[in-house]
């Protein structure tokens, strides 16, 4: 067992400060490899969907992740399986048009010709109307596609007890969803119940941080929100636990940093400094809740020994 060492507010602090650090770095690294080069140019024939549109999509279908439509799919060379039920989007269709109006003076005043007509103009008038169109989901399509991240291997000694103790004391219903797969999704946030869902059959160091991510969605994402685009509450989600797991001596960066670098609209990562004093209060907030309710300060990491930061 590790030995627990209470650390002052300053020391959490920079150890803190150490790990966003690191995550940035650690992203950054990704941009520069081979695999992101193929994942960029596969990714970015895929439209970006309004803040409207992206809770439409998770009320229908969850586990989205990322959509096109059915056209899209096939222009990548993709196949949209069998059976699959189309998820319902809002498609603005813009519309112009020409009308006659009268010209008017710098008084506002109608203007006549000599006859005593109207003077009148044509005019263009554009606009947007919509209609429902259909999409799919990546996790409804069969073939090939490019990834920037591994999953999870390990399982640390005890970890597993930990993860039954944070779920039965959740104020946040947390649940396993048997139908979750490798061509699925590790876990979700459902928007309608407010319920968390994660894969049952996953090691417990990619379950934990599943659940990690997905509490962090629960806490700052809803549909009664509009502050983040999709793209800053991903990054935000698995910030934090990428976070909250190196407090507690897990390293998640084989899977973390290709996530986020996947969700990061440029090289800058614009979305994650924006984002960093959401990311730290809301790992501590975690992780106080992880000291409340389990032991897990006392696990022993068959890979590294623990961290003890609260």
């Amino acid at each position: 067992m590790a030995k627990y060492i209470k650390k002052s507010k300053e020391d959490k602090k920079r150890e803190m400060d150490q790990i966003i650090e690191n995550l940035q770095n650690g992203v950054k690294e990704v941009f520069t490899s081979e695999n992101y080069l193929n994942y960029l140019k596969f990714f970015s024939q895929f439209h970006n969907y309004s803040f409207n549109n992206v809770i439409m999509i998770l009320m229908q279908y969850p586990i989205a992740s990322r959509v096109a439509s059915f056209k899209t799919w096939n222009k990548l060379g993709l196949k949209v399986k069998k059976g699959s039920k189309g998820i319902k989007v809002l498609v603005p269709i813009p519309y112009s048009y020409t009308k006659e109006e009268a010209v008017t003076d710098e008084f506002n005043q109608v203007k006549y010709d000599g006859e005593g007509n109207k003077v009148t103009e044509q005019t263009e008038v554009k606009g947007l109307t919509f209609r429902l169109g259909n999409v799919f989901d990546i996790s409804q399509v069969e073939g090939e596609i490019p990834s920037l991240t591994n999953e999870l291997r390990d399982n640390p000694k005890g970890l597993d007890k930990a993860i039954e103790s944070l779920i039965a004391s959740s104020d946040v219903s947390i649940n396993y969803d048997d139908t979750l797969n490798s061509n699925t999704a590790y876990g979700y946030y459902d928007l309608n119940e407010r319920a968390i869902y994660i894969r049952h059959d996953l090691n417990s160091m990619h379950m934990f941080k599943t659940l990690i991510h997905e509490k962090a969605h629960s806490m700052l994402h809803n549909k009664d929100q509009n502050k983040y685009t999709r793209e800053e509450a991903e990054i935000q989600a698995e910030s934090t636990a990428f976070v909250v797991c190196n407090c507690l001596g897990f390293d998640t960066s084989e899977y973390s940093f290709g996530y986020i670098a996947s969700w990061s609209e440029n090289k800058e990562l614009k979305e994650l400094k924006a984002s960093l004093k959401v990311i730290a209060d809301t790992s501590n907030e975690i992780l106080n809740w992880i000291e409340e309710t389990t032991e897990l300060r006392g696990i022993d990491n068959n890979l590294n020994n623990m961290k003890e930061v609260i």
